[in-house]
C-alpha cells in the first residue's frame, strides 16, 4: 500500500532561509499507551470525521510536513487533548 502524502500548510523555510528538515507529524491520544488519530484532509469547518487506530501505519495515517500544519490539523478535528508523534 502506498504511503499517503504529506501536507504542509506553512512555508518549506526557515526565517534564516534554510530548507525545514524533512519531518513528518503524526497526532496521537495523549495517554500512556498511545493511539493515532486517523482522518482524512481536515476540512476548514471542522466537519472531518476521525477514528482511533492502535499502531503508527504511515500508509493510513494523514502526517503533516510541520509543527504549524499539524496544529492546524488538531484545531479542524476539534481536538482538545493530543500530542505530536514526530518521524
Amino acid at each position: 500500500m502506498a504511503r499517503r502524502m504529506t501536507l504542509t500548510y506553512g512555508p518549506r523555510l526557515t526565517p534564516s532561509g534554510r530548507e525545514r528538515p524533512d519531518f513528518v507529524f503524526y497526532l496521537a491520544t495523549n495517554t500512556d499507551v498511545m493511539q493515532f488519530y486517523l482522518f482524512d484532509e481536515p476540512a476548514e469547518d471542522g466537519s472531518t470525521p476521525w477514528t482511533l487506530i492502535d499502531q503508527l501505519d504511515r500508509a493510513q495515517l494523514q502526517g503533516a510536513g510541520d509543527l504549524a500544519t499539524a496544529k492546524l490539523f488538531a484545531k479542524r478535528l476539534g481536538l482538545k487533548s493530543w500530542t505530536y508523534v514526530r518521524i
